[in-house]
């Protein structure tokens, strides 16, 4: 189920209905600059082609409003054309007038897994609606010897995405033991989806989401043999005959197969979730003063650059750093 890299196909949606579809990676530019008062200013620009075929049909009017690059969030929006390929940008400004300012752009960056009729349904306990990638801000200023220090933290996280995935998985599982265990008591069923859950977020704190194959095949397997084990115990209070074996191929076999209705039930049910993962965003940051310390992944000169798409905060926050002076 390493439906992060799987997902990197791209099912870019259409703009408008008279547009053509769009195809490619969605790349998200971020500038902030910062200034020695506090003050500042950031600069976003969403950027999408469409130099391949489109994988699903979406209108503009959804694209803006899963990826919240509408009107009433302040975006404009045109379209060019860049080597014969056509290009749809969207672009905003945000004036920050003082430090305590720039937390008012957090959640400027906010993609919702799931509109309209989706965001009302539900995976087991988890509501669809309650999906979403978001930013949080936070910039702190103090005295120090040399002068005054800023330190900037922009985190970029995901609300319910390990949940619903985990719920999807433990919900198929159940959904398979109704049909081939119809007289399991409500408790038992109760218990097995507990179980399933349970064994997932282990494997999930493990690093399952973002594994490489020989450590996804050696986690899969410890999930599989241990859940399956237990799930034998449960279900022969009903069913003496039921066999460890079947279980643990079981699950092993949903793991491996739910691979392509997975990825059916994001792009039908979690679209917002899939042009996230399809988007590269670029954070640039330019400091007042001296930098003294950062977390960044680059630099031009002055300019502290982040590389990063909203699937590295799969399953823990991302958070962008950087300290700085301004000498007396």
């Amino acid at each position: 189920m390493k439906w992060i890299d799987r997902c990197q196909r791209v099912y870019v949606a259409a703009l408008a209905m008279a547009l053509p579809l769009l195809a490619g990676c969605i790349e998200y530019r971020i500038e902030a600059t910062m200034n020695a008062d506090g003050s500042g200013v950031r600069h976003e620009e969403m950027i999408v082609d469409d130099d391949e075929d489109a994988g699903i049909d979406m209108s503009r009017a959804d694209f803006a409003a899963l990826m919240s690059v509408t009107e009433k969030h302040r975006w404009t929006y045109r379209e060019q054309v860049e080597d014969d390929d056509t290009v749809h940008v969207f672009r905003r400004e945000t004036r920050i007038r003082d430090i305590a300012s720039w937390a008012d752009v957090s959640d400027d960056v906010h993609i919702a897994g799931a509109t309209g009729a989706s965001a009302a349904s539900n995976v087991g306990h988890i509501s669809l609606g309650d999906v979403h990638f978001r930013n949080s801000v936070r910039v702190e200023t103090g005295r120090v010897a040399e002068g005054t220090s800023f330190t900037y933290r922009e985190t970029f996280y995901w609300n319910n995405l390990p949940d619903v995935l985990i719920e999807y998985f433990a919900q198929s599982f159940v959904h398979t033991m109704d049909a081939r265990y119809p007289d399991l008591t409500s408790e038992q069923r109760g218990e097995l989806l507990g179980l399933v859950r349970g064994g997932l977020w282990s494997a999930t704190d493990q690093g399952l989401l973002e594994a490489g194959d020989d450590e996804e095949e050696a986690l899969v397997s410890a999930f599989s043999r241990r859940t399956g084990i237990q799930a034998a115990r449960i279900v022969r209070q009903s069913y003496p005959a039921a066999d460890e074996e079947f279980f643990e191929n079981l699950l092993r076999e949903l793991y491996e197969d739910d691979e392509d209705r997975l990825d059916d039930f994001i792009e039908r049910k979690l679209p917002g979730v899939q042009l996230a993962i399809n988007c590269a965003i670029v954070f640039r940051l330019n400091m007042p003063g001296r930098v003294t310390a950062s977390n960044a992944h680059n630099r031009e000169g002055d300019t502290l650059i982040w590389e990063f798409g909203p699937g590295d905060a799969a399953t823990a926050p991302l958070e962008i750093i950087a300290e700085s002076i301004v000498r007396k």
